[in-house]
């Protein structure tokens, strides 16, 4: 589903939190509960006692669950100390607790492997594969912009953009939006490419002829050639020496 932006933004910005620290991933955890106990209580609401009294993963900074949804735009606070989905986003209230479990599902499994294991650019790089890999293109984008935004300019900064373009792309063919993914994704190939054979670790090789069939697939989409487009076909983001996916 795609989520408006007032909602979508946030949202996104819990498992960009998440991966990029993943001490730092109560947020992300305590909306996730709270979205596991909402779709099951009446008028969504949950008691900020019943968050507290969930244990927490070893691995995650000890954080009180009701003030880690404090500032949060996604909750409102009602009556009776309780917490319900904003009222604007209510109505996509099964449709989050879905997202956010795939959020979970990915902040998870990197924290487990023990989160990034390289330092610099290298390591913005692993946190956004985590998220690529997963499926969870905008959230890639989300992650990287800022990284990109902080390079000077150039052959990193050109890369790296091309990289943030290729996950857009994705994320518009996730949608339906064909024409647009195609063209940001040609954008982001053509940018890319300096980075052959490998970029700060990461595999390019692969990585590149991938996604170029992907745009082959989304043009014969897009010109009815083909009925689906080909998810199990996008390539992974791997790194040089690991073995296995980020």
């Amino acid at each position: 589903m795609r989520f408006p932006k007032a909602l979508r933004d946030p949202l996104a910005h819990l498992v960009v939190a998440a991966v990029s620290d993943p001490t730092h991933a109560a947020p992300l955890w305590t909306f996730r509960n709270f979205c596991r106990l909402a779709l099951h209580s009446e008028g969504g609401s949950v008691p900020d006692r019943a968050l507290d009294a969930l244990p927490q993963p070893p691995w995650m900074a000890p954080s009180v669950a009701g003030e880690a949804l404090k500032e949060s735009p996604l909750v409102a606070p009602v009556r009776g100390g309780r917490l319900v989905l904003a009222p604007a986003f209510a109505r996509y209230l099964p449709a989050v607790a879905q997202q956010v479990e795939a959020y979970w599902a990915a902040a998870q499994a990197f924290a487990e492997q023990g989160g990034a294991r390289r330092a610099g650019l290298a390591g913005a790089l692993e946190c956004g594969a985590a998220l690529y890999n997963a499926g969870l293109y905008f959230e890639t984008h989300e992650l990287l912009e800022p990284v990109w935004m902080e390079q000077p300019k150039g052959p990193d900064r050109t890369v790296l953009q091309g990289i943030i373009q290729a996950a857009v792309g994705l994320y518009h063919f996730q949608h339906g939006n064909w024409r647009g993914g195609i063209r940001v994704l040609g954008y982001g190939l053509s940018k890319a490419e300096a980075g052959r054979p490998t970029f700060h670790g990461l595999e390019m090789e692969d990585l590149m002829r991938g996604l170029a069939a992907c745009r082959e697939a989304a043009r014969a989409v897009a010109a009815g050639e083909r009925d689906a487009f080909p998810w199990e076909a996008v390539p992974a983001m791997r790194f040089a020496g690991d073995g296995a996916e980020a």
